[in-house]
């Protein structure tokens, strides 16, 4: 007789243990007249203690599922088709309430996460990003966020933190929350550096969270750059193919070892041109036949792609229409989190009108 029995589970023992008997009485796996080991070596046998164990039992006793008989033995009660089907009936009906409250659980999980993360479009003064976020499960691991600095910069982070689910949500949660203080008050290099000491004391084997970061002065469109593990982002123009930026140094995720000294690179983004940063979760969503759409091929969808315009709506559409191609090409459901951020120049034109016009990419 096989029962599933855990301390750590929210259910008491004694109801775990109830349950699971009642279910195979029900369903035939023990049959009428069956004799039930006694508490004692079903305790043992489960690593248990006697007292749930036994008091599961007269519950069950209580219900007519099973009889004590004279030599103290407990045997499997004969139970008619009609009390067959209420019992059935009203398992269904506790299955079904505790699926809803994890629907329901699951559901408030992925609204405060959701909340968590900047609106999916950041419109400023000299600048704008657009961004998408889709989890693979409820919960997500990836990260997005836009930091105001006090010197008019703005901060843009995309970061995978490692696995899936509610481990790495409440993970994203953590570094999501630490960033931007951390960001305050240090360079490009210095924030990579900062987390990198604080996740490397606190993560545990196999946990490490690959991010990207890039502070954007509007004014003139610099660009600082760091990457601890992400792809390389790429600037995009209609005028040019997609063009990586390296960043020379380490390449290491955050978290796997204390020591890595990052280094940072600097660009300007032109009016009229976008930085793309993006998770791995885009180039290596599966094809059909099993292999990655790759590295490649994430490129030269992108460059099959030219933008139709200089607005912020444009990049929406643009972008949209990007991720709605890589999942035409690699089905509705993904493998892995995905998530994109798209950071746009704004800078007006001498005449005061909004740039329209980009300039071809060098």
């Amino acid at each position: 007789m096989l029962l599933h029995l855990s301390d750590h589970s929210p259910e008491p023992l004694r109801s775990q243990i109830a349950r699971q008997l009642r279910s195979k009485i029900v369903l035939g796996d023990l049959e009428p007249g069956a004799l039930l080991p006694q508490p004692q070596p079903l305790a043992r046998s489960y690593r248990v203690s006697v007292g749930p164990v036994t008091q599961a039992l007269e519950d069950l006793m209580a219900e007519g599922l099973l009889l004590r008989q004279e030599d103290g033995t407990v045997m499997v009660a004969a139970l008619t088709a009609a009390q067959r089907r209420e019992l059935a009936g009203l398992a269904l009906l506790e299955d079904s309430r505790e699926h809803e409250l994890s629907l329901g659980e699951l559901q408030l999980a992925r609204d405060i996460q959701t909340r968590l993360l900047p609106p999916p479009m950041v419109l400023g003064e000299d600048f704008a990003t657009v961004a998408r976020c889709f989890p693979a499960r409820f919960v997500a691991g990836d990260l997005y966020d836009v930091i105001r600095h006090a010197d008019g910069s703005v901060g843009v982070v995309v970061a995978d933190v490692a696995g899936k689910g509610f481990a790495a949500a409440l993970l994203m949660a953590s570094v999501k929350a630490m960033t931007p203080f951390i960001a305050a008050a240090a360079s490009v290099e210095g924030t990579l550096d900062a987390l990198n000491r604080r996740l490397a004391a606190d993560l545990g084997p196999r946990e490490f969270v690959a991010l990207a970061y890039a502070r954007f002065w509007p004014g003139d469109g610099t660009v600082r750059l760091g990457n601890a593990g992400l792809p390389d982002p790429l600037i995009l123009c209609a005028d040019a193919s997609p063009r990586a930026v390296e960043v020379p140094g380490p390449r290491l995720p955050l978290g796997l070892r204390t020591s890595i000294a990052y280094r940072a690179t600097t660009f300007v983004l032109r009016p009229g041109e976008r930085l793309l940063l993006y998770s791995d979760g885009l180039p290596e969503a599966r094809l059909p036949s099993g292999e990655p759409l790759g590295y490649d091929g994430f490129v030269t969808l992108l460059a099959a792609a030219p933008f139709s315009g200089g607005e912020v709506a444009d990049t929406e559409v643009w972008l949209d229409g990007v991720l709605a191609a890589v999942q035409e090409r690699t089905g509705p459901a993904p493998a892995d989190d995905c998530t994109a951020v798209v950071v746009q120049h704004l800078r007006p034109a001498e005449a005061g009108v909004a740039v329209t016009r980009r300039p071809p990419c060098s």
